[in-house]
């Protein structure tokens, strides 16, 4: 083994791992049992290997998980769809996630007690998961606060419209 083979390793674990630092120091001991035992000679190569920032493997990151959002002009045409699809319901819960920041498990437990028009705030007091086989149930929010959120008069008047089209479809 020679500093160059290892510094390529190195990089390549550097890129594709998130502890690659750890991989390093394991292969690093592995040379250095086997140059204490005598089965290899002279000094151990990943002593002076440096371990590089990932830099590489952030941008992939950012790249993929990028890919998991909509841009402002793709959710402005999604949450637009939807209005013209007639599907209020679903057009509230998508417009009360993307203009909240709140999960779609908070979202799925608000009730209309949750929510408080005259001061334009939302109480998150619980949250719904899956629990074993799939069943449903209700528990206090991934944070474990409760917490209130200041809403904007667009989103109070989707969440009022609802409401009413609620009552008048009831």
């Amino acid at each position: 083994m020679n500093i160059d083979v290892c510094q390529r390793h190195v990089n390549e674990w550097a890129i594709k791992l998130k502890k690659a630092r750890i991989v390093k120091s394991y292969a690093a001991g592995v040379l250095d049992f086997a140059i204490k035992h005598g089965y290899l000679c002279g000094n151990n190569p990943f002593n002076l290997v440096d371990i590089s920032k990932r830099k590489k493997r952030l941008a992939t990151v950012v790249d993929k998980k990028s890919s998991n959002y909509y841009t402002k002009e793709q959710l402005r045409y999604f949450l637009e769809c939807l209005k013209q699809e007639n599907d209020y319901k679903r057009f509230t819960f998508f417009h009360l996630l993307a203009h909240t920041g709140i999960r779609k498990g908070e979202a799925f437990a608000l009730t209309w007690d949750d929510v408080d028009f005259k001061n334009k705030e939302l109480l998150i007091t619980k949250a719904i998961s899956r629990g074993k086989q799939g069943r449903l149930y209700i528990k206090l929010p991934k944070t474990g606060d409760v917490r209130t959120i200041k809403m904007y008069e667009e989103t109070m008047d989707v969440l009022s419209n609802w409401e009413k089209n609620k009552k008048k479809n009831s």
